[in-house]
């Protein structure tokens, strides 16, 4: 198992049970008591866990969950979600992708088709202009702001005014929660920046797994009425909340 793989699976067990132990990390990786150490280490340096005696737990400071956390939990589903959404792109669009776990994955799955994509996602861009995943038809712009602790995105009045320059034929945005009543977010910052993506685009698309429908977060971003659809994985079963949505006027697509 290749080191990225290990600390995926490492973070997604520390995720599930709170508590990860050595033993238990060696059983579900098949890696010696030295490596898990190491890996251990590495991944409480990245501010990912914390470490406890013979193991490790989730960080979880003020109740903010660092990116590379969040990006591997329902990372399946989130996944799925973001593939279904690069598909209503076409040749030649300008798209906006915010800085979520959710859209991150998009950068798996965009088409390799002439496109301007314009992000305040640091993991996003990197991986695009990456010499092994780099596509010559893709232009990306990296908006201007301040780098906010933890989640790899750019935030504040200098992305506002970036945002200005531009105008988008979509906009692909996560969210913390949506509900009937609107989007929600974690921060105050968040939300400014989806809003103005939201103003600068013709068409909003939300990104969203199944453990985000029906939730709220701090900060409302909007009603439901200003995007366009949300696209999410299937629910187990009927869901109410998708049903409370549908008859508030959300188009729903299922990844």
């Amino acid at each position: 198992m290749k080191k990225r793989e290990r600390h995926q699976r490492l973070l997604n067990l520390a995720s599930e049970l709170g508590l990860l132990y050595q033993d238990r990390a060696m059983e579900a990786t098949q890696s010696s008591r030295a490596t898990i150490r190491r890996d251990f280490d590495e991944l409480a340096d990245s501010g990912a866990i914390e470490r406890i005696r013979g193991g490790i737990r989730v960080a979880n400071r003020e109740g903010n969950v660092p990116f590379n956390l969040r990006e591997v939990q329902h990372s399946d589903a989130k996944s799925a979600v973001a593939r279904r959404a690069c598909r209503f792109i076409q040749a030649g669009d300008v798209v906006f992708i915010d800085g979520g776990t959710t859209t991150y994955h998009m950068c798996f799955h965009l088409p390799r088709l002439p496109l301007r994509i314009v992000t305040n996602s640091l993991r996003l861009s990197a991986y695009l202009d990456d010499a092994s995943t780099r596509f010559p038809d893709w232009e990306i712009y990296l908006t201007g702001g301040k780098v906010q602790h933890g989640s790899n995105m750019l935030t504040g009045p200098g992305v506002l005014h970036s945002l200005g320059f531009y105008y988008a034929n979509w906009a692909f945005l996560s969210v913390g929660g949506i509900a009937a009543d609107g989007l929600y977010n974690t921060s105050e910052a968040i939300v400014e920046t989806e809003r103005k993506m939201i103003e600068r685009s013709d068409r909003t698309l939300i990104l969203a797994d199944q453990s985000k429908i029906g939730q709220r977060a701090m900060c409302r971003v909007c009603g439901i009425k200003r995007i366009d659809s949300l696209i999410t994985d299937k629910p187990t079963g009927v869901s109410l909340v998708e049903n409370e949505m549908r008859e508030a006027g959300l188009n729903i697509v299922h990844a």
